[in-house]
């Protein structure tokens, strides 16, 4: 068994790659298809706006990595030149160094961001769902999910961190020179919507509008934050009053157009206007860039304002790496000694069963022991098992630990003592 993770993200792929790539809405026929790759084991997909990536467990990494470059590629067929050049991928120790860095937010867009354990985790709990997790990655994940958690409380990295809405509110406080006064539409009323929020309103801002097409959802923020609410057929009259717009919808069509958008700067009588898209796919039709008086930003744009704040963490992320470089020895441990598991427990069940056939057929000579010299006898006959399984059991995880020839050894010892399938 191999491990390998493959995709691409924000250090390899703008955002209207990134977003052709994103798996909302099609996550269901992309297990059913990957689950198809010869080869494929347990797989988790990662859709993020900041990164698209599959983690597999195969039995071919070369084969499964091409399986799953074509499957990319083909999300964006007229842009396969492109996906194809930024694909990456990472077999094997480097993949396990990869996603404990992902979780624990050391290779995001915005360093120490708290979004990504919780998307991690929900990444996860999806390709449960789809039945496409098995015993190798249920171990594996919940043991990331532990060192991220661990980083996160015994680390500043936490504690200084910065996300993408925290970082767009203070675009927005760099560009107004302070909010107390300013009126900011947020369009979505998802966590990105919220979390932009309660930034907002700890910045000072007072009045909050919020649009989506659920009313309810973007009346009950409304509510929480003492705002207004409309919905997407308000939604241009809404842009006329709003100094700010934050976009993080979930849908996947342009929702503001630059007519709509100079009609509301025509209204606002040479008031600028900044707009900030951290939606994937973009709900902002980029051609808003090319107004008078609009400011739009998209996730690419926000990242050279996050780099300002990097500084401050990287202390913090290079204690983070130490601690994962522990983590990291102990996962591959611990994965080593799980590719042994089944067979150590088959050899087991095959000792056990021998020794169990043969007292059985000594039964009747041995009819005259009492019951405590019996359990003397059961007693011995299993500790001579214990001592003759000692030895090929111990070389075997020594020889996994090691990860030298570790599956030669393995399929060795099977063939050595039948224990192959259907044998």
């Amino acid at each position: 068994m191999g491990l390998l993770v493959t995709g691409i993200s924000y250090k390899t792929a703008p955002v209207e790659l990134r977003e052709a790539l994103a798996l909302d809405g099609r996550l269901a026929e992309s297990y059913a298809r990957l689950r198809r790759l010869e080869g494929m084991g347990e797989l988790v997909l990662l859709s993020t706006c900041n990164r698209v990536e599959a983690y597999a467990s195969v039995e071919d990494a070369a084969s499964a990595e091409g399986g799953l470059r074509e499957f990319f590629e083909s999300l964006a067929p007229a842009k396969a030149a492109q996906v194809r050049k930024a694909l990456h991928a990472s077999h094997d120790e480097a993949m396990l160094w990869h996603l404990l860095q992902v979780a624990s937010s050391l290779d995001s867009m915005v360093l120490g961001e708290a979004q990504i354990l919780g998307q991690v985790k929900q990444a996860y709990e999806q390709a449960v769902q789809h039945q496409a997790v098995g015993p190798v990655f249920h171990g594996l994940f919940q043991r990331v999910f532990s060192a991220a958690k661990q980083v996160r409380s015994s680390t500043e990295i936490g504690r200084h961190a910065a996300s993408i809405p925290s970082v767009a509110v203070q675009l927005a406080e760099r560009l107004f020179g302070g909010l107390g006064a300013a009126h900011v539409l947020l369009l979505g009323a998802g966590d990105m919507a919220e979390l932009c929020a309660e930034h907002l309103a700890s910045a000072g801002v007072t009045r909050l509008s919020f649009c989506n097409r659920s009313q309810p959802k973007a009346r009950e923020l409304a509510r929480r934050f003492n705002g207004t609410a409309c919905g997407l057929d308000e939604l241009d009259a809404c842009l006329t009053g709003a100094d700010v717009v934050v976009c993080s919808s979930g849908a996947p069509e342009y929702l503001i157009h630059p007519a709509a958008v100079q009609a509301a700067l025509d209204a606002r009588k040479g008031k600028p206007q900044l707009l900030v898209d951290i939606s994937v796919p973009r709900n902002i039709d980029p051609a808003v860039a090319g107004l008078e008086q609009a400011y739009l930003y998209n996730l690419d744009d926000l990242d050279s304002l996050a780099n300002e704040h990097r500084e401050r963490r990287l202390a913090a992320s290079h204690e983070a790496e130490v601690m994962l470089k522990h983590r990291l020895r102990d996962l591959r441990e611990w994965l080593a000694a799980s590719r042994v598991t089944p067979t150590v427990g088959r050899l087991s069940a095959r000792f056990e069963a021998v020794r169990a056939a043969e007292l059985e057929r000594m039964k009747g000579k041995l009819a005259h022991l009492d019951e405590k010299d019996r359990a003397k006898v059961e007693a011995l006959t299993k500790a001579i098992v214990a001592k003759l399984l000692h030895t090929p059991v111990s070389r075997l995880k020594a020889q996994a630990a090691k990860g030298e020839g570790a599956m030669r050894l393995v399929e060795g010892a099977e063939q050595l003592f039948g224990l192959e399938e259907g044998s």
